[in-house]
């Protein structure tokens, strides 16, 4: 049973960062107001039970590694597949129908009907980048944006996610170069409310944790937002309880995973890895699931 956090709902403008205008236009929670503003001083306990919430993907001697939103959905990828040649299908049944169209249209010597010609040609089009979309999330993209939580050099190391195109379908999405912001000064995190609808008339309201890393210089600029962990729907306990679990482990030499939990069950090959360096400063290589239960019980007896 998860205890009630000390931390109130904030519901009301951001009080202390700005957003610049790319992020503004990119990122939906820069336009929302909080649902809660978490402490700033990470040595703030929110008074919760950390659970991590299948939302660490590596564990390293000296860091972990926690995925993002994105992850938590693409780690199931069968689907991705058969959407694709469900797509690709239709694609192909418009295009034929297009040509059909004008096929006909001279047999019979009547004016091209450039409306229908053009619609069944945008509907082949449009269902060609959907399935290019579907494929490329189910064979091309990497499956999760890893964030590091380094607790000995106090670093939280990022890479940034650059979407693919749409309609450029060719255009697969990719990592930037690794960024590294200062856990004491330069992490600050909120957790946003959303309302989405899952039938005509059935709204329901969900809930992310949102990672925000001040650009250096500016004090209260964000330079990323990152959707950390999972999303719930009615309460934001899971939020909150990932954010404790992140911040007992770097500020009070926490578990890298709390006792019955386990890594994100993920195709860890199609998650980027960051840089030698990084991954030296972290302590060397990730931690085998054996490795990481040994700790785990270390902890607990502690």
């Amino acid at each position: 049973m998860l205890r009630e956090t000390t931390v109130a709902e904030w519901k009301k403008a951001e009080p202390e960062v700005v957003f610049g205008p790319e992020l503004f236009k990119e990122n939906a929670h820069a336009r929302r107001a909080p649902f809660r503003v978490l402490p700033a001083d990470h040595e703030v306990s929110l008074e919760v039970d950390p659970v991590a919430f299948d939302a660490v993907l590596r564990v390293h001697p000296d860091a972990l590694e926690v995925g993002t939103v994105r992850g938590e959905y693409s780690k199931d990828i069968g689907w991705s597949k058969f959407s694709a040649f469900f797509m690709w299908s239709f694609g192909l049944l418009f295009f034929s129908l297009m040509v059909y169209v004008n096929i006909l249209s001279i047999r019979f010597e009547r004016g091209i009907d450039l409306f229908i010609i053009a619609t069944f040609g945008f509907g082949a089009y449009f269902m060609f980048c959907f399935g290019s979309y579907f494929w490329r999330s189910a064979r091309i993209n990497s499956l999760d944006d890893p964030v590091l939580f380094n607790r000995k050099s106090r670093l939280v190391c990022i890479l940034p996610y650059i979407k693919g195109g749409f309609f450029k379908f060719w255009k697969s999405g990719s990592h930037g170069a690794p960024v590294s912001y200062r856990w004491d000064d330069q992490i600050k995190a909120r957790i946003y409310s959303y309302i989405y609808f899952r039938g005509a008339n059935l709204a329901s309201e969900g809930f992310e944790l949102g990672l925000l890393a001040i650009r250096e210089g500016t004090g209260n600029e964000v330079e990323h937002l990152i959707q950390l962990g999972v999303q719930s729907n009615g309460f934001d306990s899971t939020q909150l309880a990932l954010w404790e679990h992140i911040r007992q482990y770097m500020e009070e030499d926490g578990p890298p995973l709390q006792p019955g939990d386990k890594l994100r069950a993920t195709d860890l090959s199609r998650v980027p890895e960051f840089p030698p360096e990084i991954v030296a400063a972290a302590g060397g290589p990730a931690l085998d699931q054996e490795a990481i239960d040994q700790l785990v019980r270390q902890k607990a007896r502690v």
